[in-house]
Protein backbone atom coordinates (compact mmCIF):
# COMPACT_ATOMS: atom_id res chain seq x y z
CA UNK A 1 0.00 0.00 0.00
CA UNK A 2 1.23 3.58 -1.25
CA UNK A 3 -0.11 6.63 0.67
CA UNK A 4 0.51 10.22 -0.26
CA UNK A 5 0.55 12.38 3.06
CA UNK A 6 -0.51 9.50 4.50
CA UNK A 7 -3.91 8.48 3.07
CA UNK A 8 -5.39 7.18 -0.67
CA UNK A 9 -6.16 9.51 -2.91
CA UNK A 10 -5.72 10.81 -6.33
CA UNK A 11 -2.97 12.02 -8.00
CA UNK A 12 -3.30 15.74 -8.75
CA UNK A 13 -1.34 17.28 -11.95
CA UNK A 14 0.76 19.49 -9.85
CA UNK A 15 4.03 18.49 -8.70
CA UNK A 16 5.33 20.18 -5.85
CA UNK A 17 8.83 21.77 -5.99
CA UNK A 18 12.07 19.12 -5.84
CA UNK A 19 13.57 19.21 -2.17
CA UNK A 20 17.01 17.81 -3.20
CA UNK A 21 18.80 17.77 0.03
CA UNK A 22 18.97 14.83 2.73
CA UNK A 23 18.11 15.20 6.01
CA UNK A 24 20.34 13.94 9.06
CA UNK A 25 22.37 10.93 8.41
CA UNK A 26 22.83 11.79 4.49
CA UNK A 27 25.40 14.30 3.09
CA UNK A 28 23.91 17.72 1.81
CA UNK A 29 23.39 17.71 -1.95
CA UNK A 30 24.62 20.53 -4.11
CA UNK A 31 21.02 21.63 -5.30
CA UNK A 32 19.81 23.05 -1.54
CA UNK A 33 21.76 25.85 0.14
CA UNK A 34 23.11 25.27 3.57
CA UNK A 35 20.77 27.26 4.82
CA UNK A 36 18.07 25.80 3.40
CA UNK A 37 19.23 22.36 4.13
CA UNK A 38 19.32 23.63 7.91
CA UNK A 39 15.98 24.92 8.37
CA UNK A 40 14.47 21.46 7.24
CA UNK A 41 16.48 19.67 9.76
CA UNK A 42 15.62 22.09 12.62
CA UNK A 43 11.51 21.91 11.81
CA UNK A 44 11.82 18.09 11.87
CA UNK A 45 13.18 17.51 15.22
CA UNK A 46 11.55 20.58 17.11
CA UNK A 47 9.74 18.94 19.77
CA UNK A 48 6.21 18.45 19.20
CA UNK A 49 3.53 21.06 20.93
CA UNK A 50 2.90 19.69 24.62
CA UNK A 51 -0.66 19.14 23.49
CA UNK A 52 0.35 16.72 21.39
CA UNK A 53 1.78 14.31 23.61
CA UNK A 54 0.63 11.45 25.87
CA UNK A 55 1.57 9.39 28.49
CA UNK A 56 0.89 5.90 28.69
CA UNK A 57 0.99 3.50 32.01
CA UNK A 58 3.85 0.64 30.89
CA UNK A 59 4.37 -0.85 34.64
CA UNK A 60 2.56 -0.46 38.03
CA UNK A 61 3.25 -1.00 41.28
CA UNK A 62 1.86 -0.51 45.00
CA UNK A 63 3.28 1.73 47.99
CA UNK A 64 2.58 1.65 51.59
CA UNK A 65 2.25 5.54 52.55
CA UNK A 66 0.60 7.10 55.39
CA UNK A 67 -2.66 7.23 54.37
CA UNK A 68 -2.67 3.35 53.60
CA UNK A 69 -1.72 1.27 50.24
CA UNK A 70 -1.26 3.65 47.14
CA UNK A 71 -0.54 2.36 43.31
CA UNK A 72 1.69 3.80 40.78
CA UNK A 73 2.43 4.01 37.35
CA UNK A 74 5.49 4.03 35.29
CA UNK A 75 4.41 6.02 32.06
CA UNK A 76 6.51 6.92 29.10
CA UNK A 77 5.55 10.22 26.10
CA UNK A 78 4.20 9.64 22.81
CA UNK A 79 2.71 11.61 20.35
CA UNK A 80 -0.26 10.50 18.04
CA UNK A 81 0.56 9.39 14.70
CA UNK A 82 -1.18 12.09 13.63
CA UNK A 83 0.88 14.61 15.04
CA UNK A 84 4.08 12.71 12.58
CA UNK A 85 2.00 13.67 9.67
CA UNK A 86 0.89 17.25 10.38
CA UNK A 87 4.59 17.60 11.27
CA UNK A 88 5.46 16.36 7.68
CA UNK A 89 2.87 18.17 5.71
CA UNK A 90 3.92 21.17 7.30
CA UNK A 91 7.87 20.90 6.16
CA UNK A 92 7.32 19.15 2.99
CA UNK A 93 3.77 19.78 2.08
CA UNK A 94 0.93 17.40 0.96
CA UNK A 95 2.48 15.95 -2.00
CA UNK A 96 6.11 16.27 -0.89
CA UNK A 97 6.32 13.05 0.88
CA UNK A 98 4.62 9.28 1.00
CA UNK A 99 4.83 5.87 2.98
CA UNK A 100 4.10 2.44 2.25
CA UNK A 101 3.61 -0.65 4.56
CA UNK A 102 3.76 -4.05 4.24
CA UNK A 103 1.66 -6.19 6.51
CA UNK A 104 2.39 -9.90 7.46
CA UNK A 105 1.19 -12.05 10.09
CA UNK A 106 3.89 -14.35 11.88
CA UNK A 107 3.07 -17.62 13.28
CA UNK A 108 3.57 -20.08 16.15
CA UNK A 109 5.15 -17.43 18.71
CA UNK A 110 5.10 -19.02 22.37
CA UNK A 111 3.35 -16.70 24.87
CA UNK A 112 2.48 -17.08 28.31
CA UNK A 113 -1.92 -16.80 28.88
CA UNK A 114 -2.91 -13.27 30.43
CA UNK A 115 -5.67 -15.64 33.05
CA UNK A 116 -3.00 -17.72 34.12
CA UNK A 117 0.97 -16.85 33.71
CA UNK A 118 2.33 -19.99 34.85
CA UNK A 119 0.33 -21.24 31.38
CA UNK A 120 1.33 -20.53 27.42
CA UNK A 121 0.36 -20.84 24.54
CA UNK A 122 1.09 -20.65 20.58
CA UNK A 123 -0.10 -17.22 19.33
CA UNK A 124 0.53 -14.86 15.96
CA UNK A 125 1.76 -11.57 15.63
CA UNK A 126 0.72 -8.75 13.08
CA UNK A 127 4.22 -7.41 11.56
CA UNK A 128 3.97 -4.19 9.80
CA UNK A 129 7.24 -2.94 7.84
CA UNK A 130 6.59 1.03 7.09
CA UNK A 131 8.70 2.90 4.28
CA UNK A 132 8.73 7.12 4.31
CA UNK A 133 9.54 8.54 1.75
CA UNK A 134 10.57 12.17 1.33
CA UNK A 135 11.07 13.34 -2.22
CA UNK A 136 14.70 14.33 -3.12
CA UNK A 137 15.28 13.35 0.68
CA UNK A 138 15.60 9.39 0.94
CA UNK A 139 13.82 6.65 2.52
CA UNK A 140 13.60 5.03 5.45
CA UNK A 141 11.70 2.00 7.54
CA UNK A 142 10.60 1.01 10.38
CA UNK A 143 8.94 -1.98 12.00
CA UNK A 144 5.78 -2.22 14.22
CA UNK A 145 4.11 -5.51 16.00
CA UNK A 146 1.56 -6.48 17.89
CA UNK A 147 -0.52 -9.64 19.60
CA UNK A 148 -3.04 -10.37 16.49
CA UNK A 149 -5.11 -11.18 19.36
CA UNK A 150 -5.67 -7.67 19.76
CA UNK A 151 -8.13 -6.31 17.63
CA UNK A 152 -6.59 -3.50 16.70
CA UNK A 153 -2.94 -4.86 16.19
CA UNK A 154 -2.89 -4.06 12.66
CA UNK A 155 -3.64 -0.21 13.68
CA UNK A 156 -1.36 -0.23 16.59
CA UNK A 157 1.70 -1.80 14.39
CA UNK A 158 1.27 0.53 11.45
CA UNK A 159 1.65 3.39 14.26
CA UNK A 160 4.09 2.03 15.46
CA UNK A 161 6.14 1.16 12.21
CA UNK A 162 5.16 4.76 10.59
CA UNK A 163 6.62 6.78 14.04
CA UNK A 164 9.71 4.69 13.84
CA UNK A 165 10.43 5.36 10.25
CA UNK A 166 9.97 8.81 11.07
CA UNK A 167 12.50 8.88 14.22
CA UNK A 168 15.20 7.72 11.42
CA UNK A 169 14.35 11.30 10.16
CA UNK A 170 14.72 13.01 13.48
CA UNK A 171 11.47 13.50 13.90
CA UNK A 172 10.08 12.59 17.25
CA UNK A 173 13.61 11.42 18.20
CA UNK A 174 13.45 13.40 21.01
CA UNK A 175 10.48 11.44 22.77
CA UNK A 176 13.12 8.09 23.38
CA UNK A 177 15.42 10.45 25.39
CA UNK A 178 12.55 11.16 28.25
CA UNK A 179 13.09 9.22 30.75
CA UNK A 180 10.20 7.15 32.96
CA UNK A 181 8.21 8.96 35.51
CA UNK A 182 6.33 7.31 38.31
CA UNK A 183 3.23 8.82 39.30
CA UNK A 184 -0.09 8.07 41.54
CA UNK A 185 -3.03 6.33 39.60
CA UNK A 186 -6.72 6.65 40.44
CA UNK A 187 -8.68 4.04 41.25
CA UNK A 188 -9.07 4.09 36.83
CA UNK A 189 -5.47 3.07 36.83
CA UNK A 190 -5.03 6.50 34.96
CA UNK A 191 -2.67 8.83 36.30
CA UNK A 192 -3.45 11.21 39.02
CA UNK A 193 -1.21 14.49 37.48
CA UNK A 194 -0.20 15.02 33.98
CA UNK A 195 3.97 14.60 34.17
CA UNK A 196 5.43 18.00 33.23
CA UNK A 197 8.37 17.97 30.34
CA UNK A 198 11.68 19.16 30.52
CA UNK A 199 12.34 22.49 28.92
CA UNK A 200 14.66 20.73 26.25
CA UNK A 201 11.52 18.76 25.13
CA UNK A 202 9.22 21.60 24.27
CA UNK A 203 8.92 23.62 20.89
CA UNK A 204 11.02 26.92 21.33
CA UNK A 205 7.52 29.05 21.18
CA UNK A 206 6.67 27.06 24.44
CA UNK A 207 10.29 27.60 25.88
CA UNK A 208 11.26 30.32 29.09
CA UNK A 209 12.06 33.56 27.73
CA UNK A 210 16.04 33.06 26.99
CA UNK A 211 18.22 34.93 29.31
CA UNK A 212 21.72 36.72 28.83
CA UNK A 213 24.60 33.94 29.42
CA UNK A 214 25.91 33.70 32.35
CA UNK A 215 29.68 33.07 33.48
CA UNK A 216 28.84 29.96 35.00
CA UNK A 217 25.87 27.53 35.50
CA UNK A 218 23.52 28.63 37.93
CA UNK A 219 23.55 25.82 40.98
CA UNK A 220 20.46 24.23 43.25
CA UNK A 221 18.64 25.87 46.26
CA UNK A 222 20.33 23.11 48.17
CA UNK A 223 23.92 25.15 48.15
CA UNK A 224 25.75 21.67 46.73
CA UNK A 225 26.63 23.49 43.82
CA UNK A 226 24.99 20.81 41.53
CA UNK A 227 23.68 22.19 38.19
CA UNK A 228 20.02 21.47 37.15
CA UNK A 229 17.35 21.66 34.31
CA UNK A 230 18.33 25.10 33.47
CA UNK A 231 21.12 24.04 32.05
CA UNK A 232 20.46 22.75 28.42
CA UNK A 233 22.12 19.69 27.56
CA UNK A 234 25.31 20.89 25.69
CA UNK A 235 25.97 22.44 29.13
CA UNK A 236 24.92 19.69 30.74
CA UNK A 237 27.19 17.68 29.04
CA UNK A 238 30.78 20.25 29.31
CA UNK A 239 29.93 20.37 32.89
CA UNK A 240 30.07 16.46 33.69
CA UNK A 241 32.75 16.30 30.99
CA UNK A 242 34.77 19.23 33.92
CA UNK A 243 34.05 17.55 37.11
CA UNK A 244 35.20 14.42 35.46
CA UNK A 245 38.66 15.45 34.95
CA UNK A 246 38.35 16.73 38.36
CA UNK A 247 37.76 13.45 39.74
CA UNK A 248 39.79 11.03 37.51
CA UNK A 249 38.98 8.90 34.63
CA UNK A 250 38.03 5.40 36.93
CA UNK A 251 35.59 7.23 39.73
CA UNK A 252 33.93 9.03 36.12
CA UNK A 253 33.76 5.66 35.03
CA UNK A 254 32.24 3.90 37.99
CA UNK A 255 29.56 6.74 38.15
CA UNK A 256 28.57 6.85 34.97
CA UNK A 257 28.37 3.03 35.10
CA UNK A 258 26.39 3.20 38.09
CA UNK A 259 23.83 5.77 38.14
CA UNK A 260 23.15 6.06 34.13
CA UNK A 261 23.50 3.05 33.11
CA UNK A 262 26.36 3.63 30.54
CA UNK A 263 29.56 5.29 30.04
CA UNK A 264 28.56 6.85 26.77
CA UNK A 265 27.14 9.98 27.68
CA UNK A 266 25.35 10.48 24.43
CA UNK A 267 22.59 7.88 25.15
CA UNK A 268 21.70 9.13 28.62
CA UNK A 269 18.54 11.03 28.81
CA UNK A 270 18.47 14.83 30.37
CA UNK A 271 17.37 13.78 34.07
CA UNK A 272 20.25 10.68 34.10
CA UNK A 273 22.43 13.55 32.96
CA UNK A 274 21.46 15.52 36.32
CA UNK A 275 22.28 12.74 38.10
CA UNK A 276 25.46 12.04 36.90
CA UNK A 277 26.33 15.63 37.76
CA UNK A 278 24.81 15.63 41.40
CA UNK A 279 27.36 12.66 42.11
CA UNK A 280 30.25 13.87 40.70
CA UNK A 281 30.07 17.01 42.14
CA UNK A 282 29.93 15.37 45.21
CA UNK A 283 33.15 13.15 44.79
CA UNK A 284 34.24 16.07 43.55
CA UNK A 285 34.21 17.46 47.21
CA UNK A 286 36.05 14.16 48.28
CA UNK A 287 38.59 14.82 46.03
CA UNK A 288 39.34 18.46 47.16
CA UNK A 289 39.56 17.06 50.72
CA UNK A 290 41.60 14.51 49.98
CA UNK A 291 44.60 17.01 47.57
CA UNK A 292 44.32 19.18 50.85
CA UNK A 293 44.94 16.12 52.97
CA UNK A 294 47.40 14.94 50.99
CA UNK A 295 49.48 18.68 51.28
CA UNK A 296 49.27 18.11 54.66
CA UNK A 297 50.44 14.67 55.16
CA UNK A 298 53.10 14.67 52.75
CA UNK A 299 53.64 12.83 48.99
CA UNK A 300 55.60 10.68 50.71
CA UNK A 301 53.50 9.43 53.42
CA UNK A 302 50.04 9.00 51.04
CA UNK A 303 51.93 7.27 48.52
CA UNK A 304 52.87 4.88 51.29
CA UNK A 305 48.78 5.30 52.28
CA UNK A 306 47.76 4.22 48.53
CA UNK A 307 50.18 1.29 48.44
CA UNK A 308 48.68 -0.14 51.85
CA UNK A 309 45.19 0.20 50.66
CA UNK A 310 46.27 -1.76 47.55
CA UNK A 311 45.62 1.13 45.00
CA UNK A 312 47.15 1.22 41.55
CA UNK A 313 49.33 4.07 42.24
CA UNK A 314 49.16 7.74 44.15
CA UNK A 315 47.26 9.35 41.12
CA UNK A 316 43.64 10.09 41.61
CA UNK A 317 43.06 7.90 38.11
CA UNK A 318 43.33 5.07 40.05
CA UNK A 319 41.04 5.65 42.88
CA UNK A 320 38.33 3.12 41.38
CA UNK A 321 35.05 4.06 43.48
CA UNK A 322 33.48 6.13 46.09
CA UNK A 323 33.76 3.66 49.15
CA UNK A 324 37.19 3.69 48.14
CA UNK A 325 37.99 7.43 48.04
CA UNK A 326 35.61 8.22 51.47
CA UNK A 327 37.83 5.48 53.17
CA UNK A 328 41.28 6.86 51.52
CA UNK A 329 40.10 10.67 52.77
CA UNK A 330 39.38 9.62 56.27
CA UNK A 331 42.83 8.04 56.77
CA UNK A 332 44.59 10.94 54.61
CA UNK A 333 42.80 13.22 57.05
CA UNK A 334 43.27 11.31 60.14
CA UNK A 335 47.29 10.66 59.58
CA UNK A 336 47.52 14.40 58.68
CA UNK A 337 45.73 15.37 62.37
CA UNK A 338 48.49 13.51 64.31
CA UNK A 339 51.17 14.01 62.85
CA UNK A 340 50.28 18.03 63.04
CA UNK A 341 51.44 19.69 65.84
CA UNK A 342 48.59 19.82 68.23
CA UNK A 343 47.65 23.54 70.32
CA UNK A 344 49.15 21.72 73.33
CA UNK A 345 52.83 21.52 71.99
CA UNK A 346 52.21 24.71 69.72
CA UNK A 347 50.23 27.16 71.85
CA UNK A 348 50.58 30.52 69.90
CA UNK A 349 50.26 28.41 66.34
CA UNK A 350 50.72 30.68 63.02
CA UNK A 351 50.38 28.09 60.45
CA UNK A 352 46.31 27.68 61.69
CA UNK A 353 45.62 31.72 61.86
CA UNK A 354 46.84 32.40 58.47
CA UNK A 355 44.69 29.58 57.47
CA UNK A 356 41.80 30.86 59.39
CA UNK A 357 42.41 34.13 58.21
CA UNK A 358 42.58 32.93 54.51
CA UNK A 359 39.31 31.21 54.83
CA UNK A 360 37.62 34.54 56.48
CA UNK A 361 38.61 36.59 53.76
CA UNK A 362 36.97 34.35 51.00
CA UNK A 363 34.40 33.62 52.79
CA UNK A 364 33.57 37.25 53.19
CA UNK A 365 34.00 38.16 49.44
CA UNK A 366 31.77 35.08 48.71
CA UNK A 367 29.08 36.26 51.11
CA UNK A 368 29.13 39.62 49.67
CA UNK A 369 28.68 38.55 46.18
CA UNK A 370 25.84 36.33 46.96
CA UNK A 371 23.89 38.21 49.54
CA UNK A 372 24.20 35.12 51.97
CA UNK A 373 25.26 35.11 55.85
CA UNK A 374 29.15 34.74 56.50
CA UNK A 375 28.29 31.66 58.79
CA UNK A 376 26.08 29.75 56.09
CA UNK A 377 29.03 30.37 53.51
CA UNK A 378 31.35 28.96 55.93
CA UNK A 379 29.32 25.86 57.16
CA UNK A 380 28.59 25.02 53.31
CA UNK A 381 31.74 25.08 51.80
CA UNK A 382 33.21 23.36 54.81
CA UNK A 383 30.69 20.60 53.85
CA UNK A 384 29.11 21.12 58.31
CA UNK A 385 32.65 20.60 59.33
CA UNK A 386 33.10 24.08 60.25
CA UNK A 387 31.51 26.83 62.09
CA UNK A 388 31.97 30.38 61.98
CA UNK A 389 31.82 30.31 65.96
CA UNK A 390 34.37 27.57 66.23
CA UNK A 391 36.99 28.92 63.72
CA UNK A 392 38.68 30.82 66.85
CA UNK A 393 38.97 27.04 68.68
CA UNK A 394 40.41 25.70 65.22
CA UNK A 395 44.13 24.06 65.79
CA UNK A 396 47.04 23.20 63.31
CA UNK A 397 44.92 19.70 63.17
CA UNK A 398 42.35 21.49 61.69
CA UNK A 399 44.41 22.60 58.57
CA UNK A 400 43.14 20.25 55.84
CA UNK A 401 39.37 21.11 56.93
CA UNK A 402 39.74 24.91 56.55
CA UNK A 403 42.38 24.40 53.25
CA UNK A 404 39.64 22.59 51.50
CA UNK A 405 36.77 24.89 52.75
CA UNK A 406 39.31 28.03 51.04
CA UNK A 407 39.64 26.13 48.24
CA UNK A 408 36.20 25.63 47.22
CA UNK A 409 35.33 29.37 48.02
CA UNK A 410 37.85 30.38 45.93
Amino acid sequence: MTYVNGAAGEQTGTVPPAITAPVSGLTETATMNKERFQEIKQRLIEPFDPEEIKWRVTATSTIQTKHGPQKRGQLIAYADQRAYTDRLNSVFGEWGWTRDYDVQVAQNFERRTASDKSQSAVAAKVVVVSRVTIHGLGAHTGVGEEWADDENAATRAEAQAFKRACACFGLGRYLYDLDKTWVDLDQSNRPAYTPSLPEWALPASHRPQQRAPAPAPKTSSTGNGAPRNGLVRDEALAVIATLGDKVGFSLSQSTLQKYGGTTDLKRLGYAKLTLVMDKLTDLSRGIERLVAGRAALGDASYSVLCREMNLASDSIDDIPDRDTLRVLVERVEEQARSKAPTAATSPASGRIAEARGRLLQAARKHADRTRKRLADVIEQASVGTLTLEGLKDLTDANLPEVEAATARLQ
